[in-house]
């Protein structure tokens, strides 16, 4: 009957874990989510299959099935941590070498040979053996060929996936990930320990005590779970940066409620919802106009975010302007990070993916009011990450700034593209302007709607 409760328990605290993490709202571990549930979900299925063999249909039969099917699920879980651990390693590296990419494709190989064979060849004989408790279970004795190539299998388990985040996490300067990483590495090292153990020495002895094992692998599981619940790096920044007020700067209401609209001959209203492709040439006055368009948010108590870099003539323009908040972009740092400044983050400049995230952040922080977006500027994402990965963010966010009823101003430099690339930005804005010869003019402009 403990036993039978105990199973229960640990079906109820993996389906938990699953729930827990497909619903955590991650931002650098978002590529990576789904790897962490098949993880858990494989190892659901070790649990559930273990408690049909011992307690439901207990033939011999069905321990060989179970058997096989365990094999399976510990397999794929081992396959999926690894994988877990170069995906995390592409993106603190921003690539993987050859070698590794040789290294990876070997272990996957050998994992996916030993599910193979055990489909295969059956190496391994039930019999049945009384457990501690007096039970009489069937129990796999595996062929010692296999034993020992699963043993090694469970060895460099350790030695390469689990010190993959070991070793990440002594790199990150980032604390708060740095413990992540070194949470993972302890609770698989921490699985893979027990499975020696419960697994590997007991059962050579003729004991078998699975449910210890189970036990002791929940609660490692629970480890890295609780550590994953830890990875929403970019939504604690944003709670950070959007929780902190700071003194705003003075501006005159009356003529800054419409200093940039009135340049374009709207009103402000008719300006809230539209997404502007501002070219320029960098030799002129153009941070002017930016100015201007924050000015005017600012007056009609709107929000702000400005995605910029600090070397940039509108980081320098801006800086003073209290309640602007700041994403800083730059090729300094591979996560999201907190800056000393309380109005300001650090994003990493090439992941477009992680940029999304937060201009998604931005316009979700304050519901109640307007929200407006600054990018500085669309020229330089595309010499960093190729034009193909610059239009695809640049069509996303567009998107993303449509359904919830943003403004934006983008920035651009034709002069620093060839025609097709221009032609190709161009294509996704319905209002343009140009700021050439200290002269703003209006390429093309929708039809104003007054918002609501």
């Amino acid at each position: 009957m403990i036993e039978l409760i105990l199973y229960t328990a640990f079906l109820f605290a993996l389906a938990a874990m699953i729930v827990f993490i497909l619903r955590q709202a991650v931002s650098y571990f978002k590529s990576v989510k789904a790897l962490f549930a098949i993880t858990f979900m494989s190892y659901w299925v070790v649990i559930f299959f273990s408690f049909i063999e011992n307690y439901f249909v207990e033939t011999e039969s069905i321990a060989d099935s179970t058997t096989k099917i365990a094999i399976s699920s510990a397999l794929i879980t081992a396959i999926s941590a690894e994988h877990l651990a170069l995906v995390l390693h592409q993106k603190e590296r921003r690539g993987v070498s050859n070698t590794l990419y040789f290294v990876s494709a070997l272990y996957k190989g050998y994992l996916i040979l030993l599910l193979l064979l055990a489909w295969i060849l059956n190496p391994w004989q039930i019999q049945q053996i009384q457990k501690p408790w007096g039970d009489l279970a069937y129990n796999p004795v595996y062929e010692s060929w296999y034993l020992a190539a699963m043993a090694i299998a469970v060895v460099v388990f350790i030695g390469y996936p689990c010190v993959f985040f070991l070793r990440a996490g002594r790199r990150f300067k980032q604390t708060e990930l740095a413990s992540v990483l070194n949470w993972f590495g302890v609770g698989w090292i921490g699985i893979a320990l027990t499975l020696i153990v419960f697994q590997g020495l007991m059962q050579v002895f003729d004991i078998e005590i699975i449910e210890v094992s189970h036990l002791f692998q929940i609660i490692f599981l629970g480890i890295i779970a609780y550590a994953f619940r830890k990875t929403t790096i970019l939504e604690n920044l944003f709670e950070r940066l959007y929780t902190t007020t700071s003194a705003p700067r003075s501006t005159d209401l009356v003529k800054d409620r419409q200093v940039f609209s009135k340049a374009l001959g709207l009103t402000h209203g008719q300006v809230v919802g539209k997404n502007i492709l501002l070219e320029f040439d960098p030799t002129s006055n153009y941070e002017g106009v930016v100015e201007d368009f924050v000015d005017e948010d600012l007056a009609n108590d709107e929000s702000v975010a400005v995605f910029t870099s600090k070397g940039s003539a509108i980081y320098s323009a801006l800086s003073n302007r209290g309640n602007v908040k700041f994403l800083i972009l730059t090729q300094q740092v591979s996560t999201p990070q907190a800056n000393a400044s309380e109005n300001k983050i650090l994003l990493p400049a090439n992941d477009s993916s992680l940029l999304l995230d937060a201009l998604n952040k931005v316009l979700k922080a304050y519901p109640e009011r307007n929200s407006n977006v600054v990018f500085d500027d669309l020229s330089s994402l595309i010499l960093m990450i190729g034009f193909e990965k610059a239009y695809g963010f640049l069509r996303y966010a567009l998107e993303l700034l449509a359904l919830e009823n943003g403004t934006s101003l983008f920035l651009f430099d034709p002069r620093a593209h060839d025609i097709k690339v221009a032609s190709g930005i161009r294509s996704l804005f319905s209002d343009q302007i140009t700021y050439r010869k200290e002269e703003l003019r209006v390429v093309r402009m929708s039809e104003p709607v007054l918002k609501t």
